[in-house]
């Protein structure tokens, strides 16, 4: 029984009842719908507790530092791009929404005081000088979960994050550099133990998964880097089987699983053939769900790849553990119930 056992079980159902209501728009690619919440306050009258909430996503820490995507419904609002990065500060409006074991990123107090968003999709986020008191440790962070809670949105392609109208350049207080125009290829929750040249190397994003006090799962990206001495998509593959040493991280993948041969990528979409290690169940020959998870929104984070095609043995029919039949390629809104 390998590693990932012990969380992907406890979770198992709940990550496929939030892909099953993810249908096919995730956050991340279509704006999402609204949901009704009702107070739970009595002296509200019925009319006060019914108010309009629409599910967005939070990159917040865990408890284990680790920036992860967070489903919160917040209250209907004109500017949802300001509204997300007020959702990300200490103590504001977010302390009573935060999901079990997790934090906010930015310093208590600071404030958002615009986020404008170009013809081009180049998004600048202006903040009070509070965002300068973030302890040098965090400042990466904070980069990161703003970059990634910005860029849910599809008009949104780079971040550029200013303080009172002058651009973050630098932290003044640590001197890390910040630069303009971010992306998620800037990584999020970057790891480079396991690399011995990292000069050598090139970054790649990967979906593990980890688990609160309560056993729920939930979609973890790292940033690590792999020697370029094989194809992309096979480095990410295996970095996706074999996750970081000594991380808080678990890969879904049984750690026997290889490549058979190697991936192609034909208008937009990657074959993939794996051999049977990759059955969760090898007599009922079933795929464990968040398996597929993991690796498609893996591989379609790469801007190359829309579509993973699996074939395990002679066979493309995959059947999963949840009961779907994979007859063909699948895409990033098949499986993305977070958003990410």
């Amino acid at each position: 029984m390998y590693r990932r056992t012990s969380i992907v079980c406890v979770g198992a159902a709940l990550a496929l009842s939030m892909a099953l209501l993810a249908g096919c728009g995730g956050v991340a690619d279509k704006e999402p719908g609204s949901v009704q919440y009702v107070n739970s306050k009595r002296d509200l009258t019925e009319s006060a507790a019914k108010q309009e909430y629409t599910q967005r996503v939070l990159y917040l820490r865990d408890a284990n530092g680790l920036l992860a995507p967070q489903f919160v419904g917040l209250p209907k609002s004109n500017s949802v791009t300001k509204q997300v990065l007020n959702y990300l500060v200490s103590d504001g409006p977010v302390s009573n929404a935060l999901p079990n074991g997790f934090q906010a990123t930015l310093p208590a107090d600071t404030e958002v005081n615009h986020v404008t968003i170009d013809q081009r999709g180049n998004a600048t986020a202006d903040f009070t000088k509070q965002l300068l008191d973030t302890p040098a440790g965090g400042q990466q962070q904070v980069i990161q979960s703003i970059v990634w809670t910005l860029t849910q949105f599809p008009t949104v392609k780079t971040v550029t994050i200013t303080v009172d109208g002058k651009t973050l350049n630098e932290w003044p207080s640590s001197k890390q550099e910040v630069g303009s125009a971010l992306t998620r290829a800037n990584g999020i929750n970057q790891v480079f133990v396991d690399v011995a040249d990292i000069a050598g190397s090139e970054p790649m994003t990967v979906y593990y998964i980890s688990a609160n006090n309560k056993g729920k799962t939930y979609d973890v990206p790292v940033t690590v880097r792999r020697a370029v001495t094989e194809d992309r998509v096979t480095s990410m593959v295996n970095a996706l089987v074999n996750e970081p040493s000594a991380s808080d991280v678990i890969s879904p993948f049984d750690p026997n699983v290889r490549l058979t041969e190697k991936p192609k990528i034909t208008n937009g979409t990657v074959y993939l053939h794996f051999n049977d290690a990759l059955y969760d169940n090898k007599k009922a020959k079933t795929v464990n769900d968040q398996v597929l998870r993991s690796l498609v929104l893996t591989l379609t984070g790469d801007p190359a790849i829309q579509k993973v095609s699996i074939q395990i043995g002679s066979t493309s029919k995959v059947m999963l553990e949840s009961g779907k039949t994979l007859s063909g390629p699948v895409t990033r809104e098949f499986v993305d119930a977070a958003g990410v």
